[in-house]
């Protein structure tokens, strides 16, 4: 009579543990460096007018990575220099480092503070006048404020109840996750 009893409680306390970890876990959506490339490879190659359009600098090939341990995401790049004649000034490559933030006004996850790491460039002595650093710097700082790296689709945010704010974002153990406040998950 007892072992039914206790195989049946046994039994019941298995099937309830998933549920009550469910529970006692908030709300979380992980994203990997894959997800992230796939999503930001739409907005590229990036073209920026340079010299009153007698030269144009483009962005391209988009290569994504999360180091471990880390808080920010690196975004190496190949970046191209040419005139408007099609002669090529300068090329190269660059690693940015940034953090993440959730931007609900456009469901996207976008730079925030990006540096440039490094810059590999192949200019030959030639390249822009001053140097190509801070114009890149400064296109990278454009798509920063302006273009989502990543945007949430409707099925992304489905599967969190409440709402994402911008504190939800964080980089930890190569992933981007968002995650609601424990209150919201409830």
């Amino acid at each position: 009579m007892m072992k039914p009893l206790l195989a049946r409680l046994a039994l019941l306390a298995f099937l309830a543990a998933p549920l009550l970890a469910s529970a006692a876990t908030p709300a979380l959506l992980r994203f990997d460096a894959g997800q992230l490339q796939t999503a930001a490879r739409a907005g590229f190659p990036l073209e920026e007018s340079l010299l009153e359009g007698f030269a144009s600098l483009t962005l391209s090939d988009p290569d994504i990575s999360i180091p471990r341990p880390g808080e920010r995401v690196h975004l190496q790049m190949n970046y191209d220099i040419a005139l408007a004649t099609g002669e090529r000034l300068e090329h190269g490559n660059v690693i940015v480092s940034s953090g993440l933030r959730y931007d609900p006004g456009t469901r996207g996850l976008h730079l925030v503070d990006p540096q440039l790491e490094h810059l590999g460039s192949a200019a030959d002595g030639r390249g822009l006048p001053g140097g190509s650093r801070e114009v890149l710097q400064d296109l990278i700082r454009e798509y920063a404020r302006t273009r989502p790296l990543y945007r949430l689709s409707a099925e992304d945010l489905a599967q969190v109840p409440g709402t994402l704010t911008a504190d939800s974002l964080r980089i930890r153990d190569g992933h981007v996750e968002l995650q609601l406040p424990v209150d919201a998950a409830r």
